[in-house]
């Protein structure tokens, strides 16, 4: 009868504790939308909706590189749909780069963009919420060559008021980095903001 209660006790006392460990995570972790999210980003003006000079097109984008914390993003090549909107497809595998535009570090405005999380987890891109001004960034090309660029300005925008000049492929020398940000609707199919960052290659 003593080994039966002592038993029971035991029982008890891993049931509540696995009750304690269930409500701390939930309370400390984010919950994510399960459904999926509108795949746009923004629409390419027309007038840069072409193919750029040939170039080396990156594979890879590096965040906090030589840390502990490093975050190394597989690049891919994307283009538009029937709508004239930059394609993002579904999942958190890789982030996607405009291949009619220039790439990093050519002349004209780069774009790569991604999901801040899909189905539930969260995307490489989430990193854009999080990262500075002045933090250095890797991109990796096709050639194995490696260039070092500077955030220069990180900014949020509603969707509705997105700056469609942010998706013009041929002013200036930079990269433009692009993903949802802000809260989730789900009567209007995702995310209602968009968190855009600018880098600007390091001369060497």
């Amino acid at each position: 009868m003593r080994k039966r209660i002592i038993a029971a006790l035991c029982v008890m006392v891993l049931l509540v504790g696995a009750i304690i460990v269930f409500d701390y995570v939930n309370a400390n972790s984010e919950t994510l939308p399960q459904g999926n999210q509108e795949k746009e980003i923004a629409t390419i003006p027309k007038k840069t909706a072409k193919a750029a000079e040939k170039s080396i097109a990156p594979v890879q984008i590096i965040f906090r590189q030589g840390t502990k914390t490093q975050i190394e993003n597989p690049v891919r090549p994307v283009g538009t749909d029937k709508e004239g909107r930059m394609e993002v497809p579904d999942g958190i595998d890789a982030v996607y780069w405009y291949k009619y535009g220039p790439s990093p570090g050519d002349k004209g405005n780069a774009i790569i963009a991604g999901h801040r999380d899909w189905g539930g987890e969260l995307g490489l891109f989430k990193y854009l919420e999080d990262i500075s001004v002045g933090e250095k960034v890797s991109i990796v090309y096709a050639d194995n060559e490696k260039k070092t660029f500077e955030v220069k300005s990180k900014k949020s925008y509603a969707f509705k008021d997105f700056p469609q000049e942010l998706m013009d492929t041929t002013k200036g020398n930079k990269v433009t980095l692009i993903s949802c940000t802000g809260s989730f609707d789900r009567s209007q199919d995702g995310y209602q903001n968009r968190e855009v960052v600018i880098l600007q290659p390091v001369k060497k």
